[in-house]
């Protein structure tokens, strides 16, 4: 798992205790425990934040095609180019 599949998931957590706390803060009220559970979730949520932004945004890889088609015989006529691991056209192993 990447990074940011780690710090999403992290986040989706964060959110999900958010809204727990919500619903017991409905059932309770103001009660202190629950009052410092929302701040301690807060300051979680803060710190994941600076977290991603110091992350920042996943780069995203340039997919370069490669074709199919067989190479141009030009590419093996420079001289210096291997063919195929047996070394450049026209030269020997001594």
């Amino acid at each position: 798992m990447s990074i940011h599949d780690e710090l999403g998931q992290t986040r989706r957590a964060v959110q999900n205790l958010e809204k727990a706390l919500a619903g017991l803060r409905n059932q309770l009220g103001a009660h202190l425990d629950v009052l410092r559970l929302i701040d301690d979730v807060a300051r979680c949520s803060i710190d994941l934040r600076r977290l991603e932004e110091q992350v920042g945004p996943p780069r995203l890889q340039e997919l370069v095609a490669i074709p199919d088609d067989d190479y141009s015989h030009n590419l093996w006529a420079t001289g210096d180019a291997d063919h195929e691991g047996l070394g450049a056209p026209g030269r020997r192993a001594p």
